[in-house]
This record gives structure tokens, sequence and C-alpha cells, in this order.
């Protein structure tokens, strides 16, 4: 099929007539071919893309014509609804002539995202809500009908944070399943039957986890069992799968038992007074231990506080034990008290469990609010359980991003050096270059337990040389002296006034990302700041400012395409290492000290340059892009770790003078030619 695909890719080929602007890359092609071979021979393929190789036409071509059901899955709901509506529409139907056959694709997200029938038609009869909230039923029921699955996304006019949404949507803990006198309407249902009729499902990394885990305890299936699976923006799957592999209670979920049970025993002929004394006595002791618990600190492991909040956990299981009796008679009254009993018993069980004793191989800990507590428990390692889903699938795979590999001192310290002593004709250098570019995706394949795959590495078709400058201000302070983001920001304001804005920062906390604001608020710049709107909006708002500066912390880091010159420089205020005080790496770094392991170099060092190149590469987004990136933690290039971390990046020109920089950075844009 490799000619089919050099047809459809080369100069002459059918992108280049079908997509204006399209222009062939070697990596895209390279990329198309590699995964077309692991759908013939059945296997698993690590693949970093770096930015700008075409990576979803590279998986999208390959996998329609290999005419295998396959399921994609992304990290976001909005790349889910861009490959849906934008990306496989277009290659559909130019391989459409190829295939001989209409491709039959859906999209599958999950059941939040989704008007239930049940609970909409019970809001509308119920006048308790707010006037906006009022309002926004008012719109759901005029465009209801107009939409194809009631897919929230399909109601354009209202906010994504509307109140409406909890109100008008369900979850796997309110769900009436069959029970639910809309079952033959439902949406979701609806959805689910399109996708298991589908040649191409589009999902997202939670959804296809939630799948996972249900087909392996044998509870069910929410996808159908595909022969392919394409993974892309992979680098965040470890993350997930370790939620999704977790065990939880929260106050939220109490709560909401708490509130929904109410609203339906005050409609039972069930004694009203009494329910309403335990359900307030069961909300007095939440409180009570969210106020005990915030005494002792924010989040950290539960046997820091286990022992001093045990009675008042003990009354909240008792109480509990209380909830759920009381419900249990009133479960044969309808469906929604049967529910909520058997809400209560879950509830029960997972609170006198997470409060308990923590069992071996699993990290315990909490997290704390003004208004909430959170208890988890989340496994050591994933790799051997998430490999057992993975390999139940009995599927192909393809993991891709373009982050997966790591050039860091833990992934290259198992190569053994040439010894030049050694005969040329003895040594392999191919061999040796494959088990070098192997053990560049070592870290992530370790996470996930893929250590028998195929793995190749793609370079960004962008000249980072001829587009990018690595400015490194002289003089800053270390990042733990106080003064160090107001140092920051004094080396770089004029950066951004020569500029005229045009400037993203990236913060690695909230903290540093409020002190910036504060100094640069009363600054000739628009001000955008993560929090203020959501995120989408705020990146269009700098996409069309003259002057504008964008600050935001971790969820900027990715996800983010401003192309052209509306973005023209990326400020990276810090080396973006994990916290050490997180509960969950603490116990982490201990347990691979205990296996004879050095934490930093194999885990905290890696995920530190994989979030590096993340960040980084929110600066060229095009072959036409030109920026700088400023990487301000001296630690960059005073450390032993810093060397590791510069070999994740591109290869970018260094300027430490301001003057300097201006002038080649000037140079730059106009090109090779001036």
């Amino acid at each position: 099929m490799t000619d089919v695909l050099n047809r459809i890719f080369s100069h002459e080929g059918l992108l280049s007539r079908h997509l204006p602007g399209f222009s062939p890359r070697d990596a895209q092609f390279q990329m198309a071919q590699k995964i077309e071979q692991i759908i013939e021979k059945k296997g698993v393929l690590l693949c970093e893309a770096g930015t700008g190789t075409g990576k979803t036409y590279a998986y999208l071509v390959p996998s329609i014509l290999s005419l295998k059901q396959t399921i994609i899955s992304t990290g976001t709901k909005n790349l889910q609804d861009q490959l849906y509506h934008k990306d496989l529409p277009v290659i559909a139907a130019i391989l459409e002539p190829i295939n001989q056959r209409d491709l039959n694709y859906s999209i599958l997200k999950g059941r939040s995202n989704y008007v239930c029938v049940y609970r909409f038609e019970k809001a509308l009869d119920e006048a308790w809500y707010d006037e906006q909230t009022q309002a926004d039923l008012q719109v759901i029921k005029q465009t209801l009908k107009q939409t194809k699955f009631a897919d929230i996304s399909e109601f354009s006019t209202l906010k994504e944070q509307s109140l409406v949404w909890p109100i008008v949507t369900s979850t796997s803990d309110n769900c009436l399943g069959g029970a639910c006198p809309n079952h033959a309407d439902c949406y979701v249902l609806k959805a689910r039957e399109q996708a298991f009729e589908a040649d191409v499902i589009i999902v997202n990394h939670h959804l296809l986890m939630a799948d996972l885990k249900l087909k392996t305890d044998t509870l069910g299936e929410l996808l159908p069992s595909a022969q392919t699976y394409i993974i892309d923006e992979a680098h965040q799957l470890p993350d997930i799968a370790s939620r999704f592999l977790s065990r939880e209670i929260s106050s939220k979920q109490i709560n909401d038992l708490l509130k929904e049970s109410r609203r339906f025993v005050s409609k039972s002929s069930a004694s009203v007074d009494r329910f309403y004394a335990l359900n307030d006595d069961i909300k007095r002791m939440l409180n009570d231990l969210i106020m005990v618990i915030n005494r002792y600190k924010q989040r950290g492991s539960w046997s820091e506080i286990s022992l001093s909040i045990k009675p008042l956990c003990d009354e909240i299981v008792y109480a509990l034990r209380k909830l759920k009796a009381f419900l249990e008679p009133l479960a044969m009254s309808n469906a929604e008290l049967e529910r909520c009993f058997k809400r209560s018993e879950q509830i029960l069980i997972g609170f006198d469990e997470l409060t308990g004793i923590t069992p071996e191989g699993m990290i315990h800990w909490f997290e704390c609010k003004s208004n909430y507590f959170t208890i988890q428990l989340t496994p050591l390692s994933i790799g051997d359980e998430f490999k057992q889903h993975l390999d139940s699938t009995l599927a192909n795979w393809v993991f891709t991003s373009a982050t997966l590999a790591v050039n860091c001192h833990g992934a290259t310290q198992s190569l053994e050096p040439f010894n030049s002593h050694d005969s040329a004709n003895d040594y392999d250098f191919e061999q040796e270059d494959k088990k070098h570019e192997k053990s560049l995706f070592a870290h992530f394949a370790n996470q996930l337990a893929l250590h028998d795959c195929d793995v190749i590495k793609l370079e960004s078709p962008f000249n980072y040389s001829q587009q990018a400058i690595l400015y490194a201000p002289k003089n800053l302070p270390l990042p733990n002296d106080e003064y160090y983001i107001s140092s920051l920001i004094r080396e770089i304001l004029p950066v951004i006034e020569w500029l005229e804005g045009k400037t993203f920062f990236l913060f690695t906390s909230h903290r540093a990302m409020q002190e910036a604001r504060e100094i640069l608020k009363n600054m000739d710049f628009q001000l955008l700041v993560q929090g203020d709107a959501p995120k989408q909006q705020l990146v269009e708002q700098f996409k069309v400012s003259n002057k504008a500066i964008l600050l935001g912390t971790s969820s900027f880091w990715e996800g983010v395409d401003v192309k052209g010159q509306a973005l023209s420089c990326v400020v990276i205020d810090k080396l973006p290492f994990a916290s050490p005080y997180e509960p969950v790496l603490q116990t982490r770094i201990r347990f691979m000290k205990q296996q004879g392991m050095d934490a930093f170099s194999q885990y905290q060092l890696p995920q530190a340059g994989m979030a590096l190149k993340q960040g980084a590469g929110r600066l060229i987004r095009d072959i036409n892009d030109y920026g700088i990136l400023v990487i301000a933690d001296p630690r960059f290039f005073t450390k032993a770790y810093g060397y590791y971390l510069r070999k994740t990046l591109p290869a970018i020109p260094i300027e430490t003078e301001l003057q300097n920089l201006q002038k080649k950075f000037s140079a730059m844009m106009l090109g090779p030619s001036s």
C-alpha cells in the first residue's frame, strides 16, 4: 500500500491537488508509512512527530485506507471536535475514490456532555432556578430538536460555564439506566449506537480509559472492540490512566447524594423530618472534617492526619450507614430513590475504605480546600495494569505526540559508549542508532509498560536555527529568591516593549502568575490572565489584539496554537519540575529510592523535559513564524541537568545581551538575504 500512500502525500498527490497550501513533508510520509506497517503486521508504535509534521493526516490516511475499525483518542474535547468536524471529513472525501465507499465515522464523549431528556424535562417543571438558568433552559428547549446528539458543544449560544449544564446532563451516579422513562430517547445511547457501527470513532482519553477499565472488569463496554487504536497527544495518557486506575471519595460526591435524595424523599411518604435531620447531621460532620483537615494542611499524605481525624471519620461512617438504612425501604418506590440507595451503598463502602488502612502498592493522599475535600488511593505504578488493558484488546496501538521522546540522563544512562578500539566492521551503527532512539522513549514506555514496541522519532520541519532565538537574561537570581519574579519582569520588559506585547508568559505556579499580574497590570498592554475567561476565549482575544500579554500556568503550556507574529515571544519563568512536596510525587520518589533507582534522573528530570518541550513548542507553529524563547531560570545553564534539558529542545541559537538579541532577531525576520 506504500505506493498508494505515495500517490496521496507526494508533490503531485491527492493532498496537494485538493488542499490549498499543502506542502509534502518527508516526516509526514514516513509517519504514515510506519503506521501502515504497524496496522498490517499488528503491534505497538511510539511515534514522536515534531511540531509541524502534520501528524493528524499522517495517521488518518493509513487508518482509513486499512478498512479496519479504528478508535482515535485525543487529549481534549476541543481536539475531538476539530477532528470530527474539520480534519476527518476532508480526508474522508479525498480518499473516497480509493476506498470506493463512504466512510462512516462518529464522535463519542462522556455522558455528561449530552443533554439528558429526563433531567431536562424535570428541570422545565421546576421553578426554583435563577433567572439566567431559566433563560438557558428555554434556549435548550428551542435548540434541542435542531441538534444531532444534543452535545452541549452544539448549543453555541450558551456558555460552557452555564449553571444549567449540571442540571440537564447526567452522570454515572445519577443516570437511571434502563429504568429511565426516557430511555428510548436517550442521546447518549444514540451516540453509542452510531459509534458501534462506525469505521472511525473519535473519543478522548478519559472515555478511552473508562472503556478499557469496564472491559477488563467485565462490567460492559462503552466502545466497540476496534482493530486499531490511535492515541494522539499520548504524553497526557499516563496521568489520565493513573487517575482512572485510582480510587477516590470526596465531600462533593456525598453532598450531591444528600441534595438529590433530599429532593426525592420530600416527594415520598417517608418520615421527612427524620431524614432532614440525618441529612443536616452528615453535612455538619463533613464541614467539621473540612475544618479539622485544614488545620493541618491543604494537601498531603493520608498518614499525616489519619489518626487525628479517625473519630470524626468513624462518626461519618456511622451516619452514612443510617442514610443507607433509611433509603433501603424507599428504593422500591421509584427509580430515583433506588438510584440514591445504590449510591449510598457505594459511598459508604468508598468512604470506609478510603479513610482506613493504606493498601500495599498505593499512594494514599488527600486534598482539602475551604469547601471540599478529596481522599485518593493512587497506584504507585500503573504500567502492568495498563498493559493488561492494552493486551486484552488484541488490537494495533499507535501512541503519538510532539513530546514523547526525552533526551535526559535517566533515558540515556543505559547506553553503552562506542569504544574507539572496536573495529568499524564489527560495530553495528544501525543497531546502535535504533537502540539510542528507543532509549529516548524509555520514560514514556516505562510508565505504561510498553517494552516490546516499535519507535520512530520524526524531527519538526521547522528550521529553529533560522526561526527562533533563545534569550537567557544575565544576572537573574535563583527561582527561590523572593524577588525572582519582579527581577524577571524587569529584565524581560524591554523585550516586551520592543515587540509591543505579543508575549506569552508561562508560569509554573499560580502564585508566580498572580505576582506578575500585579506588576504588569498598570502597564500599557492588554493583560490577559488565565481564569479571567475560558482558555480558548483568551487565546482568541490574544490573536486579534495589537498589544497583548497573556499569563498562564500549566494548562496553557500545551494545546495553544497561535500562528504568525501575533505571538513573537514565549517566556518560561522556571524549569517545570513538579513540586517535591506533592504527596504522590513524594511517595513515588521514596519508592524508587527503595528499589535502588535514581528518582531524579529516571522520573523527575524526564517529566520536566517533556513539559519544557510542550511549553517551548508554543512559539513556532508555522514555517513562516519567527520568535524569541526566554527560559529565564539560571539553572538551565548553570546546573549539570540543564545540559540534558537543553538537549530535549531543538537547536536554537542563544543570546544573552539585549542589544545583540534585537539586532539578530530583526535580521532573522528580514530573511537570509539580509
